[in-house]
């Protein structure tokens, strides 16, 4: 007799296999949205890029072949976070290591071509942590500076530590303020059954509050993404929603609007491909399977003309 979770497994990958069978060879140049996801596939390779039109179909950029390589750190690229600046700039944050202090930080006028990675020391100002992970980038509109936001374990890995998500802010990626708390529940992150922790956080502009989506650090295939909301996007934040189903475990929410819809893309447990959760009001939602072998990233809207520039290189 299959077990449930194997079932559901099983038909979760044949979903995928379906829509790879099914998928786009070419863009949908008439589409009113265009979508850039930054993802890896091996840590230790680089970052890739895809493109789409509905978040379901997918075009890989390069080729398939990754558009930065890591040069800092631990020389390791996970959880890859692009953000376009109003300057035109994009700008790139990612996990250099299991461990450290540090992210890396890279900018570019092309997604597809990158400058020179540095690394920039965001948890060197927080005497108890050891690990910086799944940065991300967020333009504050209310102060008209960015912040850039991540996850660290305070104290014993796995022992009793905290898991916290902090932010510095600054204007020009050069100088940054100290470490702050952005959120933080008092539970332990770790991926052991029953913790709580906070950890791949990221920001939603939502007209005129700001979204607040975090995984709690529970692998136990359970659902385990939530949200708050706030007036600011440095909080405080407001009463808990979720978890988001049906999900048997999610880590790296990105979340876009594409059309009506609200459409979070995540890192599922049960799958190499990314899935999509689509809802109108962010308290039902659907979820399936899309043809983007991946893991963790970030999605972001672009414009027309970057797309087929990027698919032209």
């Amino acid at each position: 007799m299959i077990k449930k979770t194997v079932l559901i497994q099983l038909i979760a990958l044949l979903t995928v296999r379906a829509g790879v069978a099914n998928a786009q060879t070419k863009l949908d140049t008439n589409a009113k949205q265009f979508f850039l996801f930054s993802y890896f596939v091996e840590q230790d390779a680089g970052v890739n890029l895809a493109i789409s039109t509905n978040g379901i179909n997918w075009l890989p950029v390069n080729h398939g072949k990754v558009v930065a390589t890591p040069q800092v750190g631990e020389k390791l690229i996970r959880d890859p976070s692009i953000n376009l600046g109003a300057d035109g700039i994009f700008r790139m944050v990612w996990t250099t290591g299991w461990k450290g202090k540090n992210i890396g930080y890279a900018e570019s006028k092309d997604p597809a071509k990158w400058g020179d990675e540095k690394a920039i020391p965001v948890g060197s100002g927080i005497d108890s942590t050891n690990n910086c992970w799944a940065p991300e980038i967020f333009f504050n509109p209310q102060k008209k500076n960015y912040m850039i936001y991540w996850s660290s374990n305070i104290g014993p890995w796995k022992k009793g530590g905290e898991g916290r998500i902090y932010f510095v802010t600054t204007k020009d990626f050069k100088v940054f303020s100290k470490p702050a708390v952005l959120f933080r529940n008092g539970s332990p992150a770790g991926g052991a059954a029953g913790n709580q922790g906070p950890i791949d956080a990221f920001i939603y502009k939502d007209n005129k509050r700001y979204v607040l989506f975090y995984k709690k650090d529970d692998n136990t295939h359970i659902p385990n993404i939530y949200y708050r909301a706030s007036q600011s996007p440095e909080g405080p934040w407001g009463d808990e929603h979720g978890p988001v189903t049906p999900s048997t475990g999610d880590e790296g929410p990105s979340i876009v609007k594409i059309g009506s819809n609200y459409c979070m893309f995540t890192d599922p447990f049960e799958s190499d491909f990314a899935y999509i959760f689509t809802s109108k009001d962010l308290n039902t939602w659907k979820r399936q399977p899309t043809d983007l072998k991946m893991a963790h990233g970030t999605v972001i809207e672009i414009s027309k003309q970057t797309a087929l520039k990027l698919l032209n290189e």
